[in-house]
């Protein structure tokens, strides 16, 4: 290009922009006439920009997945214009893909501004500064309304992080027909609860050549299911996995009473009235007369067309019962955290509780939804609801949890083979005890 030519298209270029630089400065003296004029007259306006969310839901079941999703579109609908949610259904296979998931996403600072969580991670979810608290969110009417154990669970160092929308428990399920038989009463009530002499008596009893007396589900492998399902037989015998203060698990998870817990899970396989190996649907089957089991196996004993009832779970000194289940929590990267929390809210309302244990068959995680729901005031569901609101006892809030978990369902599983209690505990103390020694310093 000639230096002329240049020349001309430079002034053009510079000839456009002062143009554009007029037309701006009179549109903008045209805005600032209106908004005077508006002002004259009272009529000021602001158009407020829409905040977008991110949010991370794990991947469960269709229709688990498909109401949480439906209750996003609602909060969507209902805040047109102020919060935007983006939503993502993210992989879950019930180990460590969720986790690593959300790790990547911190080291790439793109966390998801809300998240759905496993409730006893918490504690490792906070301290890794993946989440933050909530504390100075939600109202005094609105965290009493949820049932304690939630709160407990979502606790970690005096701060709140996360809420559940749902919570589980463990009950014992008794088949009717087979109780009738044998003339066995089943306890309808927490107070009439069996003790561990009760309980090994009628499943002693009940145990024949093709049936046993219990089943534990010790087909759903080495994992957080023997936590879950068996911390409260430590716990109802008045142990511990680890110290209040959360600094040490030496003498707890090894203690006493942990250890004569343990001893008498450890008889229950050597009376022959639990099998490590059940099939998958032996108590459906009537090949088990009974099995401490979750919500869902009240799922499955219908869909067999199984008569079945529920006991409260079976104690020591002080009945106890498994809780815990997924909660939301927001981002430590949030730049909207309030209007985040108005999410966390939205999916853990009465009516999110309630619809959500409607599709599920979980209990809500709410006292106003148990109230609401007709089923939990009457046999057998009411059983579920007592323990939820009177003895569920929630796992440990501490960031050495993946490995303490582990460390109990391994010493869990060794007992049920036939290992001494005390000498297993012990092993499982020291590797727990390293893990904690990162964060006591």
């Amino acid at each position: 290009m000639s230096r002329a030519k240049l020349a001309f298209v430079l002034m053009l270029i510079v000839s456009v922009m002062l143009v554009a630089c007029n037309n701006n400065q009179d549109a903008s003296n045209a805005n600032d006439d209106m908004e005077s004029d508006n002002t004259k007259d009272g009529n000021t306006q602001e158009v407020a920009e829409v905040i977008e969310l991110d949010m991370w839901i794990h991947q469960s079941g269709e229709d688990e997945t498909n109401y949480n999703k439906q209750r996003i579109e609602d909060f969507n609908e209902a805040h047109e214009g102020e919060i935007q949610i983006n939503v993502e259904v993210v992989m879950d296979d019930g180990g460590s893909s969720y986790n690593d998931s959300l790790n990547a996403a911190l080291v790439a600072g793109n966390l998801p501004d809300v998240l759905a969580l496993d409730g006893p991670f918490v504690a490792s979810y906070a301290d890794a500064e993946i989440i933050a608290p909530v504390t100075d969110y939600i109202s005094d009417e609105d965290k009493e309304d949820f049932v304690d154990s939630i709160i407990e669970q979502g606790t970690y160092n005096g701060e709140l992080y996360s809420l559940g929308a749902m919570e589980s428990s463990v009950v014992l399920y008794y088949n009717k027909e087979i109780f009738e038989a044998e003339g066995i009463e089943a306890p309808t009530t927490i107070e009439d609860a069996w003790t561990w002499d009760e309980f090994m008596g009628v499943a002693k009893q009940l145990t024949t050549e093709d049936r046993f007396g219990l089943n534990l589900f010790m087909n759903y492998g080495v994992g957080e299911w023997y936590t879950y399902m068996g911390a409260p037989f430590v716990w109802s015998n008045g142990g511990a996995l680890i110290s209040e203060d959360g600094t040490t698990v030496d003498g707890y998870l090894n203690g006493p009473e942990s250890v004569e817990a343990l001893e008498y899970v450890k008889s229950l396989f050597e009376e022959g009235v639990v099998t490590l190996t059940p099939s998958e649907t032996q108590f459906e089957e009537g090949k088990a007369a009974m099995a401490l089991g979750g919500p869902w196996i009240a799922v499955s004993a219908e869909s067999a067309d199984l008569d079945y009832g529920m006991m409260p779970y079976p104690y020591s000194d002080v009945p106890k019962s498994p809780s815990g289940s997924m909660a939301y929590a927001i981002s430590s990267q949030a730049e909207h955290p309030e209007a985040a929390y108005k999410v966390m809210q939205w999916m853990t309302n009465e009516e999110s509780t309630i619809g959500l244990s409607e599709v599920t068959g979980m209990p809500p995680a709410r006292k106003s939804a148990f109230e609401s729901m007709e089923s939990y005031n009457e046999l057998p569901k009411k059983i579920m609801r007592d323990q939820v609101v009177n003895t569920a006892h929630a796992r440990p809030t501490t960031p050495a949890y993946p490995v303490l978990t582990d460390a109990f369902a391994q010493a869990f599983h060794a007992v049920a083979l036939g290992e001494d209690a005390q000498s297993t505990l012990d092993q499982q103390v020291q590797r727990v005890e390293r893990e904690l020694r990162r964060f006591n310093k």
